[in-house]
C-alpha cells in the first residue's frame, strides 16, 4: 500500500473548569516546548526549506492564492523575494495559471503567481521516504502519478507545497533532475526511515508522538468533535471483498468470532447474513427467515454464542446462531443502531444518538451505563460499532453519507471521549476489531459491490 497523506486538525473544545484549564494549558506548553508549532498548511520544517527570487514585471501581492484578494501592495519589477511556498489552486492541472508563490519580500507575507517569479535559486534540504511513496506532477493525489520510490529513498526538497483543497503537506522534490511533489507524512527530515507506516503517522518520529498518543493525548466528556487525521487509502489496506448473496445484498454490519467474518446485509427485500473465513473466503449464506426493515448492527458475543443484530428505533434485536443457522429475537431497555461486544471487559457497547450505552454480556442487556457522544454540526447517522479493551470505535455517516464520514474513539473506564478520524473510503457502515488489535472498516460504495473491509493504521493494543 502506497502511503501518501494523511490529515491532522488539533482543534479541540474543553469544559471551562478550573481542572481542566490547567489540564489543557499543560498540554499546550508541552506542545508548544516539544513539537513543531502547528499550522494549517506546513509544519514547522516549510520554514527552513525556502527558496529566493525576484520579480519579472511589476506584480499585485496579494493576500491568498487568489486573482480576487486583498490587494497588499505592489512590487516592482526585479525586488527580491522569499519563497516560502507553492499553492496548487486546481486539483488536476499543473499550468502556471494554476500555480502561486507563497513570498515575502519588504517586510510583507503574500501570494503572486508562479509565472512573475524569475531567477529562483532553491535552498534545498534531504528528506527520506518513510515507507514506498507515490511522487506525482502536482501537488494532491487528485494529480497524475509519475512514478514511486521505495521506503529510505533519499530525495532532494525544494519547496513546501499545498494542494487545492487540503491543508495536508506536500512537498516539491527533485527526482532525476525534475520537479515533482510528495506527500510529506512519509518524508522523514530526521533521515531516521520508520520501521512501518502504521506505527507513526505523524512526521517527524523524533519530535511528535505516535498516533496512539494523539488518540489519548486529550480526553473530554463529549463537546466538539477532536479530529486528529483523515483514514484514505493512502494510509488504509484491503483486508477482502465483501459482496452480497448474487450480488444484491448491501452490506450494513460486520463481526467477528475471532476465526471467521460474519456480514449482515439488507437495504429492503435481500437480507442476511454471509459468513467469511479471515481471509476473505465466503462460507455460508443465511437468509433472514423473518422481516426486520433496514439492518444496521452486528456482533457476536461468546457467552450467549450468538449474533446480535440491531436496527434503529426498535427496543429490541435480532439474534442468529452461527452454530445452529437458527434465527431469534430479544429484548432491549434502549433503542440502538449499532452494538459491539469486547472480549477483554466482557461488556457489550451500543451506538445511539443518545450515546454509547454499556450492557452486561449475558443475554439480558442489562443496563450499567451512559457514555456522552461528541458532537458535529450538520445532520449525521449512527452506524454501528466495534470495541476492544475497553475501547469503543463508532462509525458516524454524515448527511452525504458517501462522501462525508467519520470514527470516534471513547474510553469505557471514565467515559471519556479520545478523538476522532475523518474518513475517505465511502461510507463508514461498521467496525470490527482483529485478532491483533487492529481496527477494521466496513465500507460501503453505494450497493455497487464493490464493497470491502479496510485495515486502519490504528491498534487497540497501543492504546491500552
Amino acid at each position: 500500500m502506497l502511503n501518501e497523506m494523511i490529515q491532522f486538525d488539533y482543534k479541540t473544545k474543553t469544559k471551562h473548569k478550573a481542572i481542566r484549564r490547567i489540564a489543557v494549558c499543560t498540554v499546550l506548553l508541552t506542545l508548544v516546548f516539544a513539537l513543531p508549532l502547528f499550522a494549517k498548511s506546513f509544519t514547522a520544517h516549510a520554514a527552513s526549506v525556502t527558496a529566493s527570487g525576484k520579480t519579472n514585471t511589476s506584480i499585485t501581492l496579494r493576500a491568498s492564492a487568489s486573482t480576487s484578494a486583498k490587494s497588499l501592495g505592489t512590487l516592482k519589477n526585479n525586488t527580491s523575494l522569499t519563497i516560502t511556498s507553492e499553492v496548487f489552486t486546481s486539483k488536476t492541472s499543473t499550468s502556471a495559471e494554476t500555480r502561486w508563490y507563497g513570498v515575502t519580500a519588504g517586510g510583507k507575507s503574500g501570494f503572486i503567481k508562479v509565472e512573475r517569479v524569475k531567477d529562483i535559486k532553491f535552498a534545498n534540504v534531504t528528506a527520506t521516504t518513510s515507507d514506498e511513496l507515490n511522487y506525482r506532477t502536482g501537488a494532491g493525489t487528485s494529480m497524475s502519478k509519475a512514478g514511486t520510490v521505495g521506503r529510505g529513498t533519499k530525495v532532494t526538497v525544494n519547496l513546501p507545497a499545498k494542494a487545492a483543497g487540503s491543508n495536508d503537506s506536500w512537498y516539491r522534490v527533485t527526482i532525476s533532475g525534475k520537479a515533482y511533489y510528495m506527500a510529506g507524512a512519509y518524508l522523514d527530515f530526521t533521515n531516521k526511515v520508520k520501521a512501518s507506516p502504521f506505527q507513526d503517522l505523524i512526521r517527524p518520529t523524533s519530535q511528535r508522538p505516535g498516533l496512539a498518543g494523539q488518540i489519548l493525548a486529550n480526553p473530554t466528556r463529549g463537546g466538539g468533535a477532536r479530529y486528529i487525521g483523515t483514514l484514505s487509502k493512502w494510509n488504509c489496506k484491503k483486508r477482502f471483498k465483501v459482496t452480497g448473496y448474487k450480488n444484491n445484498w448491501v452490506p450494513q454490519g460486520v463481526t467477528t468470532n475471532g476465526d471467521n467474518y460474519y456480514v449482515i446485509f439488507g437495504m429492503s427485500k435481500k437480507q442476511g447474513i454471509v459468513t467469511y473465513s479471515s481471509s476473505g473466503k465466503r462460507l455460508r449464506v443465511s437468509p433472514f427467515s423473518f422481516k426486520m426493515g433496514h439492518p444496521n448492527g452486528i456482533t457476536y458475543d461468546p457467552v450467549t454464542g450468538l449474533c446480535y443484530i440491531f436496527k434503529g428505533y426498535q427496543y429490541k434485536c435480532y439474534t442468529w446462531n452461527p452454530a445452529t443457522n437458527k434465527f431469534g429475537s430479544a429484548k432491549t431497555p434502549y433503542s440502538s443502531s449499532g452494538i459491539a461486544y469486547d472480549k477483554v471487559t466482557n461488556k457489550l457497547y451500543s451506538s445511539s444518538k443518545t450515546g454509547i450505552r454499556v450492557y452486561s454480556s449475558d443475554g439480558k442487556f442489562t443496563h450499567e451505563k451512559v457514555l456522552s457522544r461528541c458532537s458535529r454540526g450538520g445532520k449525521t447517522y449512527v452506524q454501528d460499532c466495534g470495541a476492544h479493551g475497553g475501547f469503543i470505535f463508532h462509525a458516524v455517516s454524515g448527511k452525504n453519507k458517501h462522501k462525508t464520514n467519520y470514527l470516534d474513539i471513547y474510553r469505557e473506564a471514565d467515559g471519556a471521549y479520545l478523538a476522532s478520524f475523518k474518513v475517505s473510503l465511502g461510507e463508514t457502515e461498521s467496525v470490527v476489531v482483529a485478532n491483533d488489535g487492529t481496527v477494521e472498516l466496513l465500507i460501503n460504495h453505494k450497493g455497487t459491490h464493490n464493497e470491502y473491509i479496510w485495515r486502519t493504521p490504528i491498534n487497540v493494543n497501543d492504546l491500552m
